[in-house]
């Protein structure tokens, strides 16, 4: 069942970060409880958004959970890589960071790494050491250059996205991803296209994937799973975040949203 949702109830989140350039304009949302099934069928709990690009709608599943604001988790080391890339905190996407010598419970963080190798297995000690580079000051600024959730650092340099004050809402994450694909966002050129680039995770014949997982396992317990799928000329932005009560939950974010791609009839 559909059902058309006021204007006020999608631009609320929206209006508080237009950012650099033209903002996307969401007139109007369809409420999908029809997804409710893909939710169920997972046995989690979350909202996810879908938005066409140039459509002037999004499809949304819990409209009210996506206006609401969490903390992004690893889904934030978007942006952490512009804003190390923009301050020169970071030569480049080949920079190396070598391990520390902390037995980490992800074997994949236990070894020397590449940014770009950081991203690809969400190494959180790398992307810590990027915002501590970047310090309190720079990456405020850009931040709030970016207009990225509620803008709010606080609680630690190498924390905030983790278990500090910042929160970000799936809605504001697909018009934050809007905006990096369109180029605008207060960062180079050249440096938006190295995370895009990270962002590939899956690509087919005429479509590619690219997205970013998150788990705020300190506190909240959120999981998310935000990108885009370019299929056929065509741009399908997607924001989802569920509540994880244990960690075999976690393949439920890329699960849901694949099920609802393929019920749409974007992806094979």
């Amino acid at each position: 069942m559909r059902r058309i949702l006021p204007l006020a109830v999608i631009l609320s989140c929206l209006a508080a970060c237009a950012g650099v350039g033209k903002a996307v304009t969401v007139p109007a949302a369809s409420e999908r409880q029809d997804w409710a099934r893909h939710f169920a069928e997972a046995g989690v709990t979350g909202t996810m958004v879908l938005f066409k690009d140039g459509s002037g709608a999004a499809q949304v599943h819990d409209a009210n959970r996506a206006a609401r604001g969490y903390l992004p988790a690893s889904t934030f080391k978007i942006p952490n890589i512009m804003i190390a890339l923009e301050t020169r905190a970071v030569s480049g996407p080949d920079a190396a960071f070598p391990w520390n010598g902390t037995k980490y419970e992800v074997a994949a963080w236990n070894k020397d790494l590449s940014l770009q190798e950081a991203f690809a297995v969400s190494c959180v000690p790398v992307y810590q050491e990027l915002a501590r580079r970047v310090g309190q000051q720079r990456m405020e600024k850009w931040v709030k250059a970016a207009r990225y959730g509620n803008e709010n650092i606080g609680g630690g340099i190498d924390v905030f996205w983790l278990q500090g004050d910042l929160r970000i809402s799936a809605l504001e994450q697909v018009e934050f991803l809007q905006r990096l694909k369109h180029d605008r966002l207060p960062f180079s050129k050249k440096n938006m296209a190295v995370v895009k680039d990270f962002m590939v995770v899956e690509q087919g014949e005429g479509w590619t994937l690219r997205a970013k997982t998150g788990w705020a396992a300190r506190s909240a317990n959120i999981g998310w799973w935000v990108g885009w799928l370019e299929r056929g000329g065509e741009v399908w932005y997607f924001a989802l975040n569920i509540d994880i009560a244990k960690p075999e939950q976690l393949p439920a974010r890329q699960g849901v949203v694949k099920a609802v791609l393929r019920g749409e009839g974007l992806l094979p």
